[in-house]
């Protein structure tokens, strides 16, 4: 997703109406690439997040307090705090046509010494994006990223003078012509991407928008459209309005996050856009989405593959427990050869390999007497005989062990937070099928999944520790209780269902624990329906391992993200 220019004009409106003549009380750098201002103004602190790197390089105001991280200080940091902590941010403004931040600043950085003027340059120009410090000479005090202008870059050092980076030689929206668009259509080249390419200052969502908004589909052939004109001219309304201050910020959802933001509506989208308070709010909350995925997945990739392993092994486990049992006519088998050869022992000759005793031919120690040899029968009697008593209980342990391995498999696929992926991962540290973190990372709390279904109150766990909890410590004996049937899954909690809840409302809750199962993509799934007071933990089992009794089983297709 772009930050484009009229997204840059927009939060910079925002900074004048918010910031502008407020006293910059603290600097941060909560990241290497990141700078926070908290800047006291309109009677309260507005906390200003600068990011510059090759990926999600933007400028906005957050909701809470930014704090400082663990790395040293950079140069740059050290600097700011220095020469603009303490001082009046002075105005805030925006080269033409390009997303490119001025901050002018005024701070007096000795008490008994003059006034002196910074500017603090927000480029926000894809992988060269950067913030730099120039003083009142033009100089460049230091950057977040030096360059030192080797290969016909711009050089960016301290004490160089600052140039601003190269314009593209595009006309601006308000001075764009018909003909420049049409002659950037050709074969192959989109109608969008033709106006991208024609006109300074248009990223792909504004190029998509405007043609939109002049009936053209974004995704013609750029020679096939004749409507130029109108698409010029709804492309400068969109800049006229943001310029203006007529601002509509919005979001576009998707599965699992937001799709697209802008200080315009976009009607372009299948999806309808949201309304948002501010162009900040959308930023932060476009981005927040965007870097929890990216934890999220960070976390999947650490877990999975040791957690895979772990299944694979348990699998074996089970198997080789299943083929090793011993059966009642091996046990007696072994008894009875020890039996045989004491009552045969005077027909034995002595050193002999082999015996037959009724129709079985027993195997025997030359060096050893016939005695010791009827011992050993029947020490593998006895070893027969405890490993059917122990086998069983080792092999539902071990089905047990891997039903919990199989459900965090599921909740982690399920998972959507950070925080919840974590727990996940702790859990399994803890049972001993990950290897414990150098640092113990915090989880934190994570409430469970809730629902309002028929005006009716459901909650779903979304880790084995939140089934637990869910099902023991957050439940009333008579609430309605749901699972999947011989499958990982959530457990599901219908709160307060009362003595006869309806069909429609048992039928819903039990679509919503197919969808939280293992069986999300099946056409039809069996989910089980009791009390709560039926479900008991499994002693000795891991957390959210259950059985239960005075149960109803359900065949219902499992809710889908459209409902």
């Amino acid at each position: 997703m772009n930050f484009d220019v009229l997204t840059l004009a927009a939060v910079r409106r925002e900074i004048e109406d918010r910031a502008v003549g407020g006293r910059i009380q603290r600097v941060v750098a909560p990241q290497p690439n990141r700078i926070g201002l908290e800047i006291y103004a309109n009677r309260a602190a507005q906390h200003l997040l600068i990011q510059a790197g090759p990926v999600n390089s933007r400028v906005h105001f957050v909701r809470d307090r930014l704090h400082a991280g663990k790395a040293p200080p950079s140069p740059l940091l050290l600097l700011l705090r220095k020469w603009v902590r303490g001082g009046r941010l002075v105005s805030a403004s925006q080269l033409p046509v390009e997303r490119v931040l001025v901050l002018q600043m005024r701070a007096r950085p000795n008490a008994d010494g003059p006034v002196v003027e910074h500017r603090l340059i927000v480029e926000i120009i894809g992988r060269q994006a950067n913030v730099i410090l120039v003083d009142e000479q033009g100089l460049i005090r230091d950057a977040l990223r030096r360059v030192p202008g080797d290969g016909g870059r711009r050089r960016i050092m301290p004490r160089a003078p600052y140039q601003p980076p190269a314009r593209l030689s595009l006309p601006a929206p308000s001075m764009a012509a018909p003909a420049d668009v049409s002659a950037q259509a050709r074969p192959g080249v989109p109608a969008w991407r033709a106006l991208l390419q024609a006109v300074g200052g248009v990223s792909p969502t504004l190029a998509r928008e405007s043609l939109a908004r002049a009936g053209v589909d974004p995704g013609a052939p750029s020679l096939d459209v004749a409507a130029w004109p109108a698409v010029l001219a709804a492309l400068r309304d969109i800049a006229a309005d943001v310029d203006a201050g007529a601002t509509h910020p919005c979001l576009v959802p998707t599965d699992g996050g937001w799709q697209a933001f802008a200080p315009y509506a976009l009607t372009h989208l299948d999806r309808r856009s949201q309304p948002v308070e501010s162009m900040s709010h959308a930023l932060e909350t476009y981005y927040e989405s965007d870097e929890t995925a990216s934890s999220v997945d960070t976390v999947k990739s650490r877990v999975l593959e040791p957690l895979s392993a772990a299944i694979d092994r348990i699998e074996r486990r089970i198997a080789s427990l299943r083929t090793a049992a011993p059966t009642g006519a091996e046990i007696s088998a072994a008894r009875a050869a020890g039996q045989a050869l004491l009552e045969h022992a005077h027909q034995i000759p002595v050193a002999a390999g082999h015996f037959e005793a009724h129709g079985q031919r027993l195997v025997l120690d030359p060096a050893k007497s016939v005695g010791a040899n009827a011992q050993t029968y029947f020490a593998r009697y006895r070893d027969l005989k405890r490993a059917a008593r122990l086998t069983p209980r080792r092999l539902r342990r071990a089905e047990l062990e891997l039903a919990f391995l199989r459900q965090a498999a599921d909740d982690l696929r399920r998972s959507d937070s950070a925080i919840v992926s974590r727990q996940i991962e702790g859990l399994l540290a803890e049972a001993g099928h990950l290897r414990p973190p150098r640092r113990k990372r915090r989880a934190g709390p994570a409430a469970p999944v809730e629902r309002r279904l028929h005006g009716h109150r459901v909650l779903a766990g979304r880790t084995a520790a939140e089934n637990h909890r869910l099902t023991f410590k957050d439940s009333a004996p008579d609430d309605l209780w749901f699972h999947a049937r011989n499958m990982p899954g959530a457990h599901v909690l219908l709160r307060d269902p009362g003595d006869d809840p309806a069909p429609e409302l048992i039928h819903a809750v039990a679509r919503l624990a197919a969808h939280l199962s293992a069986g999300h993509a099946s056409t039809a799934v069996d989910v089980d329906v009791t009390r709560r007071r039926h479900v008991r933990a499994i002693r000795g089992a891991g957390p959210g391992q259950v059985t239960y009794r005075n149960h109803r089983t359900l065949r219902v297709a499992p809710l889908t993200d459209d409902h």
